[in-house]
């Protein structure tokens, strides 16, 4: 279910039976939402092939700012997760432009404000962008191009081809340790773990075949528990799976889980690392899992929250879920109880064009 705006529900409540009125798990989580709201800045890239630009707004949903990426997008919509990535606390911006073969870098206003520092050259089609420390990941079609950043610039330090090639390539994140990269491939369903060396440097791609089909977004929980997504065979086949990379190797913590919805592709996980939130695209809807301590998955909820559309990339922040949805154009953010759990969704701001990739958020 979709409602206003958290701060007229807020007054609404407040004004007709008091403060003392907003007792409940939704009441106060639209009470946080609200809070959080007012101190978060929301990123997204159009990808557009005329110029790519990136696009802000703050959590009440007023516009922030356009600011051009200096490179092009593809115009076509990305079909990865990562295109816009947050480092340094929330300081920097990095995001991709497909159809220049380049990621920019932006620094980070307290109001939220971009500026521009540098665009740099990348491997072919750039798609997903990954930052630890001083080291930064731009995942291509079938390669992985590491930087080292000095002050503001970006110098290439390698760059290493994937296990399948040219697979469909939709993600890479470095893992929490710092130890590896991990990367997605929809189209030959691989899993590819890159070790790091003590200089950020990746080693070659060490392939694995995914535990469900199509595997395509990820985002780390407990204990490095990475996430993933499993667009599946069809209407009603998505699951999720559970991973962690020690000393390089992949071990499977949870095979295929279903959840019964359809196109699961972006993942998110809330700040304590116990619960993950799965993007069905093709159901328009929202599943949650629980993370255990020992990296295993359960299903908590297959529909939590159905915003409709077609739910995208998503991120949490200022506590909330916050939702891309190319289909409708909007962006939806879903009030989260403290224990994690969504309530109704709201539309932030509308108007997003239908090629927009990436979704990032920054709570001051």
């Amino acid at each position: 279910m979709k409602t206003k705006n958290a701060l007229s529900i807020v007054g609404v409540v407040a004004g007709t039976f008091g403060a003392v009125a907003v007792t409940g798990p939704a009441a106060q989580a639209a009470t946080s939402r609200a809070a959080g709201a007012a101190r978060t800045t929301v990123y997204t890239e159009t990808d557009a092939a005329a110029g790519n630009e990136v696009l802000a707004f703050h959590g009440d949903g007023t516009a922030a700012g356009r600011y051009a990426t200096g490179g092009t997008g593809d115009g076509a919509g990305l079909g990865s997760q990562g295109a816009v990535t947050i480092a340094d606390g929330g300081r920097t911006l990095f995001a991709v432009n497909a159809g220049s073969d380049s990621v920019s870098e932006f620094s980070v206003a307290s109001s939220g404000a971009l500026k521009l520092l540098g665009t740099y050259r990348t491997g072919t089609g750039p798609l997903s962008v990954a930052v630890h420390g001083n080291d930064v990941y731009v995942l291509g079609q079938n390669t992985v191009t590491a930087y080292w950043r000095f002050g503001s610039t970006l110098a290439q330090v390698a760059q290493r081809p994937l296990s399948a090639g040219t697979s469909g390539a939709a993600e890479v994140a470095v893992t929490p340790d710092g130890s590896a990269l991990l990367v997605t491939e929809k189209g030959s369903s691989t899993l590819d773990v890159f070790a790091l060396d003590y200089f950020g440097i990746p080693g070659a791609a060490s392939g694995s075949a995914s535990a469900g089909q199509t595997p395509f977004g990820f985002a780390f929980g407990r204990n490095g528990t990475a996430v993933v997504s499993n667009v599946g065979p069809g209407a009603g086949g998505s699951s999720a799976s559970g991973y962690q990379v020690r000393h390089g190797a992949l071990r499977t913590t949870t095979a295929a889980l279903p959840d019964g919805q359809t196109a699961a592709c972006w993942v998110t996980v809330g700040p304590d690392g116990r619960t993950a939130y799965v993007e069905n695209a093709g159901s328009g809807t929202v599943s949650t899992y629980a993370v255990g301590s020992d990296g295993s998955l359960r299903l908590l909820d297959a529909t939590a929250v159905s915003p409709g559309g077609h739910v995208g990339d998503a991120t949490v922040s200022g506590g909330a879920l916050w939702i891309l949805d190319t289909k409708q154009g909007l962006i939806d953010d879903v009030a989260l109880g403290a224990d994690g759990t969504p309530h109704a969704s709201s539309v932030v701001t509308s108007g997003i064009p239908a090629s927009a990739a990436g979704l990032a958020a920054v709570t001051r």
